[in-house]
């Protein structure tokens, strides 16, 4: 993990920033756009310059002379209209990225991308493994999904986390998100990347704003993908090909010269150009199968190609040379190269050709033949470095994801890497709870004290106390900050059973279902790896007696694990389980006003000692003689 560092409370100094960032882009905006009309205007003066040149003085050679430099200033415009137009298009990616980080900052709890689950489909995806090594990792199941709320709705945590524009990038993170890293190597590796994005904030932006431009082309992103890793070579020998592309060069080379003695009355070359029409004709359908074959798949993802190198090209530029994030450069700069690339996006231009043309073309020339060619020279020995600046740019998004969140919460810290078993929380929050209403509370699980017993009426702040914890260790161990002022942790197996759920399609009851869930935390034989389990009202589904002894047996069994686990319960009698082992029991406690139960929701050492159930009855109502009945039950239970 990270080295030490501390909490970075700076929700004004990001919001200035970033208020200020806005301001400059929306300068380079303005700026752009005149440019861009500038040369637009350029564009079209210079060509009906030339063509009111040339017209009437055409034959004259001064007037060609001045046409060809007008023409060469209009193919100059047109290459700096196109350069602007694409400064103006990413001055206002970029003005968008920074809208949408003001939007979080300050740890507004506000969704700005998807917060679905990202669906995997075997049959359509195609196999993008990550380009960073991730190590031991331990996977949530469900249940710590579920309890966890990393896909709840409105907002959940991957929701509040994701900033990628990208569905392979989306899937990246939620594959992050969903198994935590378990190597302390590589968590701090993981953490290093991420600070330096989130310290980078104006790296960061130039590298989201890039990708932005493939917002919407996920259809085309698959299809790229299908494209790259089902390449084949052409069907025939380097032999044949290159006879055939010199073959159909020399019979061009001959219609055109035919073509041109037919126009000035030569009607003899007429056979002779049908004779190779005919012949090429006839060989271009014995091609065709094969050639469309080759070149289909690669239809309609020239576009797509261009945003993508343009996402290669900014990762190249703003990742530095030295963290993880130095392998994604190394790969970006890979596919960015001369001849990868950029030669394959001017060979895609080739294949929108269509129509009468593009058939005069295929008989004439072998039009097809030479594109597959092309594509197939840029593609089948590029293939590896293709797939991977792909998988670089979903890895590359999932950190952003994280260091957005990292510089947008109003107080975090990097966890220090603990020499021993132990989680510290100081100060810690929820980061699904908006920071004015969030109350903060620690945590010291060490050798010491394994097991803490937690008490409290409902609402008092137990559940959400561990989901707090679990929410900020699982944030810790994907590698971004946690939302808390200090946090020292050794990685741990997160295991969960707080929102218990029957399970009709499985035929399983709630009851079943809390059983089998809690097995995951008692039978961890042949695990050598530190588990934290989180336990909400421990077998709540079954009568009281039972679950009382359930309980006290299932808390008895956890004092003498290694593990740790805090236990969130009503029953006052598993407080007494802690005496002279490594346990502590703390409490959530609250008081009766005049208008309701008022709690402060912070944690205080030592079990419960209210009880204000019978009085929050008599305050709403209740006969007498019922809360009496109660009062003396109470007495002989306890008796």
């Amino acid at each position: 993990m990270s080295e030490p560092q501390q909490s970075q409370p700076r929700d004004s100094s990001a919001r200035e920033w970033l208020a200020a960032h806005r301001d400059r882009v929306t300068l380079q905006l303005g700026a752009a756009r005149a440019l861009e009309a500038r040369w637009s205007w350029a564009r079209l003066a210079t060509f009906t310059a030339a063509a009111i040149v040339w017209y009437p003085l055409r034959e004259t050679p001064l007037a060609v002379a001045a046409a060809s430099m007008l023409f060469a200033a209009f193919l100059y415009s047109v290459m700096r209209h196109r350069l602007a137009r694409r400064r103006r298009a990413f001055a206002e990616r970029l003005l968008t990225v920074t809208d949408e980080a003001l939007q979080r900052c300050g740890g507004r709890v506000v969704l700005i991308r998807s917060g679905q689950r990202p669906t995997r489909d075997e049959a359509r995806d195609t196999a993008l493994p990550p380009v960073l090594d991730h190590g031991r990792t331990w996977t949530l199941e469900p249940q710590e999904q579920d309890d966890l709320d990393l896909y709840a709705t409105p907002v959940g945590i991957f929701g509040l986390l994701n900033r990628t524009s990208t569905e392979i990038g989306a899937r990246r993170l939620s594959e992050d998100l969903e198994a935590p890293l378990m190597d302390p190597t590589n968590l701090g590796e993981r953490h290093l990347a991420v600070r330096w994005l989130d310290q980078h904030a104006e790296e960061r932006l130039r590298l989201t704003a890039a990708a932005v431009a493939l917002r919407g082309q996920d259809k085309y992103i698959h299809a790229l993908t299908r494209a790259i890793q089902g390449a084949e070579p052409l069907p025939w020998s380097p032999v044949v090909v290159w006879s055939l592309r010199s073959w159909s060069v020399l019979t061009c080379l001959f219609s055109l010269f035919a073509a041109g003695q037919i126009l000035n009355g030569h009607y003899q070359w007429l056979t002779g150009l049908i004779a190779v029409v005919l012949i090429n004709g006839a060989i271009y359908l014995r091609l065709a199968g094969a050639l469309n074959a080759t070149i289909d798949p690669w239809r309609s993802l020239r576009r797509v190609t261009e945003r993508y190198l343009h996402v290669a090209r900014q990762g190249a530029a703003d990742l530095p040379k030295d963290t993880q994030l130095s392998h994604l450069r190394d790969h970006f700069e890979a596919v960015a190269a001369v001849d990868v690339l950029p030669t394959l996006c001017r060979r895609l231009g080739w294949t929108d050709t269509g129509g009468m043309f593009h058939i005069i073309m295929n008989v004439v020339l072998f039009y097809d033949l030479h594109v597959a060619a092309a594509i197939c020279r840029r593609v089948l020995p590029y293939r590896e470095l293709l797939t991977s600046g792909l998988s670089a740019l979903a890895d590359l998004e999932a950190l952003i994801s994280l260091a957005c969140f990292a510089y947008e919460q109003p107080l975090t810290c990097y966890p220090t890497p603990a020499k021993d078993d132990r989680i510290e929380i100081e100060h810690g929050t929820h980061p699904l709870i908006a920071p004015g209403s969030a109350v903060a509370n620690d945590l010291h699980l060490s050798a010491d004290h394994r097991t803490w017993i937690i008490t409290g009426s409902n609402m008092a702040g137990k559940s959400t106390f561990l989901r707090m914890v679990g929410v900020n260790v699982l944030l810790a161990q994907i590698g971004t900050a946690a939302t808390a002022r200090r946090m020292t942790c050794s990685p741990v197996r997160l295991i969960t059973d707080l929102r218990i759920r029957d399970d009709l399609s499985k035929d399983e009851s709630y009851f079943l279902a809390e059983v089998r869930q809690l097995r995951r935390m008692i039978c961890t034989e042949g695990n050598q790896s530190l588990a934290l389990g989180l336990i909400d009202e421990p077998f709540r589904g079954t009568n009281s007696q039972e679950r009382v002894a359930a309980s006290v047996a299932l808390v008895e069994h956890l004092l003498d694990s290694p593990d740790f686990f805090l236990l969130a319960t009503h029953e006052q009698t598993l407080t007494g389980l802690v005496e002279g082992r490594p346990a502590a029991n703390y409490h959530f406690q609250e008081k009766l006003g005049a208008d309701g139960e008022i709690f402060d929701h912070r944690l205080h050492a030592g079990p419960a000692s209210q009880r204000n159930a019978l009085r929050l009855l008599e305050r709403e109502g209740y006969p007498p003689s019922m809360i009496a009945r109660a009062q003396d039950w109470i007495k002989k239970a306890s008796t």
